[in-house]
């Protein structure tokens, strides 16, 4: 069975790298190299791997240069900027560990990592190499918009807390169905994102009034309680929707992407290097998951 996994990078580490901070626990090693995200997110990865078990696994990240923020001054500006260790553990010791796991990311600038999520969920749906199953591993609910008959979204709370999102998931949580998420955000705002919706009209709200115009656009903006801000909610919907970034990404050849091209000797000097002692006395699982060659 083809079954591709999905990875929202940034998100991921974000939320396993936080959790562990909470708890009081910060990891460096002897010689002071931050490890706290390092450990949490390779441990809730390799959580997540096992679990699924893909065939395939593509980790995706924000290589910067939103192109969202050229369109909006306050999109996501309430957000502030990256701790150092975050950063050095995100572009280095990361790059490093995914590596000697032989498993490849992708970023784009300019696009979202949510934007190629969502695009290799498709071209793995509905192109020339189709895969029977794509999960979409991440923290943010921006992605339920991917989902479809072949493409669930596993939202990733902590090891113990995961739920997987498909369709009927998705109608129960929301509402409505996965397409019609980001009209809805687009009326009712998105706090998580600095996404100001139109006053007044929640989320409930928001699917009363599209179900009622039959989610027809042009019938939607004439609502009398949303006429008045039309060009918002068409803005908004610009910085909601995922985009499709194909001409960008080129042809994919997922045979870079099949589990099994990582080093044995590689993730033991990783683990090595950066006194990963946890995930060292777990290197015989591993080798196995991730078919880690001698």
């Amino acid at each position: 069975m083809k079954k591709l996994l999905l990875v929202d990078h940034n998100a991921l580490l974000h939320r396993c790298r936080n959790a562990l901070l909470k708890t009081g626990r910060k990891y460096t090693t002897s010689e002071g190299i931050p490890t706290t995200g390092v450990f949490s997110y390779l441990n809730a990865l390799l959580s997540i791997i096992d679990n699924l078990k893909p065939s395939h696994v593509v980790i995706c990240y924000d290589a910067g240069s939103n192109e969202r923020k050229t369109q909006s001054d306050t999109y996501k500006a309430n957000r502030g900027p990256m701790e150092p260790d975050f950063v050095s553990e995100n572009r280095t010791l990361l790059n490093e560990g995914l590596y000697a796991l032989g498993l490849e990311s992708i970023g784009i600038r300019g696009y979202e990592a949510d934007d190629i999520l969502s695009t290799l969920s498709h071209v793995a749906q509905f192109g020339n190499q189709r895969f029977d199953e794509i999960i979409i591993a991440t923290v943010d609910q921006d992605l339920l918009q991917c989902v479809t008959s072949k493409t669930k979204v596993l939202l990733w709370n902590s090891v113990k807390k995961q739920q997987i999102m498909d369709t009927d998931a998705v109608v129960e949580k929301w509402g409505c169905y996965p397409e019609d998420i980001g009209m809805v955000k687009a009326i009712s705002g998105d706090a998580s994102d600095n996404i100001k919706g139109v006053k007044g009209v929640g989320p409930k709200t928001a699917i009363k009034i599209c179900t009622e115009a039959d989610w027809l656009p042009e019938v939607i903006y004439s609502h009398p309680k949303l006429k008045d801000h039309a060009e918002v909610i068409k803005a908004n919907l610009g910085l909601v929707r995922l985009r499709n970034c194909l001409s960008v990404l080129g042809p994919i050849r997922w045979d870079n992407y099949v589990l099994g091209l990582g080093l044995l000797g590689d993730w033991e000097r990783f683990l090595s290097d950066y006194e990963l002692s946890s995930l060292a006395k777990r290197i015989a699982k591993t080798t196995k998951l991730m078919g880690l060659r001698g």
